[in-house]
């Protein structure tokens, strides 16, 4: 049974260790393509034979006859020679193919080793093609020279074998990748279920990878749990009160149409109203809906509605955009996000533009208005629950401080972002990117 390294740096050993051996292998493997023989190991041992029989035959033979005598050796595939002094250099210390050669040589016919043979490779007759020449001293100082034809192939040009390098390095590289890409993959499934739990859509993933991935995936899944919990319990408990609440405000309701007096019945009305405005305004921001499946859907004509209800209801709005735009999204919660900011610009603004643009595989839709605006210190913060701004918007204009806090959880739900800036009308744009 395998075992893999446990923990992060065993296996990012582990993947260096893998992309350096490939390295070393790829490189033997060139090297041996480089230089690939063109012999085999029974012709060399013929060839040692030979070079035994001409060191015999030279000793024996006259000065003036050994040239001769070599010639009559001569073999397909060999040629031999006598010469009193030779040029040859050796250079089986540099080759490790020669040395390799030699070896095989002497082993074939331990005489060789008696004089050591001089080897080196020159370009044979034949193209694509190196031959091996060599020399084998004689006991007089005189020399058997022969060429073994052939020996190597030639080697590749530099353009094909560095092609065959980057070959190599891509092979090395995309191993080298594949396994990072294994070894980050736990990591990066952590990153996206913390993503999605921070856009209210918690989700469970396997707890696999190096050790110390596993920990922190541990731990992210027991504080995940306890989050939960946590807004769960306030959750409960905030809809609990809220529908308490409003028993004593409908008795309260039915007091204040008693009152004799009609100015305190309408001023304890119309705090009733505001009360009860805002107790379903907190029960629209803590409500725990079914998650709506997005499907493909005419949004041109559900922001076209949203303006034409708007207008019924007396506002100055006009739209600006495509009469259809086909888009996957989720309909039911794209509709409470612009009747909600829709309704927040009529409180606050007498002229309103909506305008709708097709970006990418989304779209844009943008709410603004001739408001007074909110500053650009402060927007951030009236993205959050219960923050009004009653010194720049209408005191009167009544609210729990939740509108743009429901438009912007819902629309970060539907994995969308909610932005705030000044709009052309020199009031409050809300940009919507989905």
């Amino acid at each position: 049974m395998r075992r893999r390294p446990r923990g992060m740096i065993g296996r990012i050993a582990l993947v260096l260790f893998a992309a350096l051996l490939l390295e070393l292998l790829g490189n033997i493997a060139l090297h041996r393509w480089q230089d690939r023989e063109l012999i085999s190991s029974q012709e060399l041992a013929r060839v040692a034979e030979t070079l035994v029989s001409a060191d015999r035959a030279a000793a024996a033979a006259p000065r003036a006859d050994r040239a001769r005598i070599m010639h009559q050796l001569d073999r397909p595939g060999m040629a031999l020679n006598w010469v009193p002094r030779t040029v040859i250099t050796d250079f089986t210390e540099s080759l490790d193919h020669l040395i390799e050669t030699r070896a095989a040589l002497v082993r074939a016919a331990p005489a060789l080793a008696a004089r050591p043979l001089r080897l080196t490779i020159l370009p044979s007759p034949q193209k694509g093609q190196r031959d091996l020449v060599g020399a084998k001293p004689l006991a007089d100082g005189s020399f058997v020279t022969f060429r073994v034809t052939p020996y190597l192939a030639s080697p590749p040009s530099a353009a094909l074998i560095t092609l065959a390098h980057l070959l190599l390095i891509a092979a090395v590289l995309t191993v080298a990748l594949l396994m990072t890409r294994a070894l980050v993959r736990p990591l990066r499934d952590l990153a996206e279920a913390a993503d999605a739990s921070g856009r209210g859509k918690p989700t469970t993933f396997a707890s696999e990878g190096p050790h110390e991935v596993r920990r922190v995936a541990a731990a992210f899944a027991a504080m995940q749990s306890r989050l939960l919990k946590m807004v769960e319990d306030h959750s409960q408990a905030l809809v609990a009160v809220s529908h308490d609440l409003r028993t004593p405000i409908q008795r309260m309701q039915l007091r204040a149409a008693l009152l004799a007096d009609p100015e305190m019945r309408d001023m304890m009305t119309g705090d009733l109203i505001e009360m009860e405005r805002f107790i379903g305004s907190i029960l629209a921001y803590v409500r725990d809906d079914e998650v709506e499946a997005a499907r493909l859907v005419d949004v041109a004509a559900i922001v076209t509605t949203a303006v034409d209800n708007a207008t019924d209801a007396g506002a100055g709005i006009s739209y600006r955009g495509p009469d259809t735009l086909a888009v996957s999204t989720r309909p039911i919660a794209l509709k409470r996000v612009l009747n909600n900011l829709i309704d927040n610009a009529m409180r606050h603004a007498s002229a309103i533009e909506v305008s709708l643009e097709e970006s990418g595989p989304g779209f844009t839709v943008t709410v603004e208005d001739d408001g007074p605006g909110i500053p650009a210190d402060r927007r951030a913060e009236m993205l959050l629950p219960f923050r009004r701004m009653e010194g720049a918007r209408s005191p009167h204009s009544g609210g729990a401080g939740l509108g743009l806090a429901i438009s912007c959880k819902a629309v970060a739900a539907m994995g969308g972002t909610l932005e705030l800036d000044t709009s052309r009308l020199n009031g409050l744009a809300v940009i919507i990117r989905l």
